[in-house]
């Protein structure tokens, strides 16, 4: 008796459903009488199990429990692991060890790129050509991406690590190339210009920016006890990053700073109209509160200062640039610079600097 059904054929006392399961071709046989009412039930139940297969959801033994295929399919384990489950497994057996901002950057990438592009995948059907193909169209950056391949790189090898599979597929994804972005530092006239549209403790805190090349962070989580006026130093030991305090960005970003007489005097300033109560030395003129970030004080005072003094728009980022390419041109050792900026060496100092080395 032939059921006239795709993927479905009976005989006087059975019904036999045929499909494709990561590559294996599956056919299990219902003991049921083939009535045309369970014909139909068994073909809405073959559409079931392609939908389930296609999107990642297909569980082989709560359709077929006493199935042996089944059985031998379900002791490989990377058949039942969809990309979405080795991601949140990954993610939560290791965020304790990382700081909030990196917490928030994965869970940004994990649910915008990875969950809504690979979340369906079951590991074992997973191929590197499915993330090249998505980089090919993804408008992110190289860096961005390389992010996300990070990401799924870390998870796969615990997999790998556990022998759920034979190879981690990442290997084979080569890095996205990432061109980094030029510096823009501003020359001293743009640097007035944008300053003069400053005022109180706003100008205070770009004009300290633009003399001693702080980041961002970094300005904003200074505080009293980090000052030493005598010295005429100021100890970088922390940063401000999306509303917490943490460590600087590396271990050589903990320094001692020289402070540049513009910034000495940027910082007199400051502290002159700071409220004794206050411990942090930058803060918000209208709430008189600590920054809470470096978007607020981006948004509030550095973009419209900029647009105002009709200068080429960049980014805060070039202040730090500036501070760089002034003390070279003025001369200064470049081992010198590379302490005051808090590199790891000279050598990165000089990788992004180096035009600026009079000959």
């Amino acid at each position: 008796m032939d059921s006239k059904l795709t993927g479905v054929t009976a005989n006087n006392s059975s019904i036999q459903i045929a499909f494709t399961y990561n590559g294996t071709r599956c056919r299990e046989t219902i003991k049921v009488k083939p009535t045309k009412t369970v014909l139909k039930e068994m073909a809405r139940k073959r559409d079931v199990i392609q939908y389930e297969i296609a999107m990642g959801q297909f569980d082989y033994l709560k359709h077929f429990p006493t199935s042996k295929k089944a059985q031998e399919l379900a002791n490989n384990q990377a058949c039942n692991i969809t990309i979405s489950q080795m991601i949140n497994d990954w993610f939560k057996r290791n965020q304790n060890q990382w700081e909030y901002s990196t917490i928030r950057g994965y869970i940004s990438k994990i649910d915008h790129h990875i969950e809504p592009n690979f979340g369906h995948i079951s590991v074992n059907n997973f191929k590197p050509s499915l993330f090249k193909d998505w980089g090919a169209t993804s408008i992110l950056s190289g860096k961005s991406k390389n992010d996300v391949r990070s990401i799924m790189h870390s998870a796969f090898q615990e997999l790998y690590i556990d022998e759920i599979i034979d190879n981690n597929p990442m290997t084979r994804v080569k890095r996205f190339k990432h061109i980094k972005a030029e510096p823009e530092p501003f020359n001293s006239i743009e640097r007035e210009s944008i300053l003069a549209q400053m005022t109180s403790h706003v100008r205070n805190l770009y004009e300290f920016a633009f003399w001693t090349g702080l980041r961002t962070s970094e300005l904003l989580a200074l505080s009293r006890c980090d000052i030493d006026l005598n010295r005429k130093v100021i100890f970088v030991r922390k940063a401000l990053v999306k509303g917490r305090m943490k460590g600087t960005k590396t271990k050589s970003g903990e320094r001692t700073h020289q402070l540049h007489p513009q910034a000495l005097a940027a910082l007199n300033a400051q502290l002159f109209i700071l409220p004794i109560e206050q411990d942090r030395i930058f803060i918000n003129p209208k709430t008189m509160q600590p920054w809470r970030d470096d978007r607020a004080i981006y948004h509030r005072g550095w973009v419209p200062a900029v647009k105002k003094s009709g200068v080429k728009f960049r980014k805060q980022y070039n202040t730090r640039h500036t501070y760089a390419s002034t003390m070279l041109t003025e001369n200064k050792p470049i081992a010198w610079v590379a302490k005051q900026l808090g590199h790891n060496d000279i050598a990165m100092t000089l990788s992004t600097y180096a035009r600026w080395i009079p000959e």
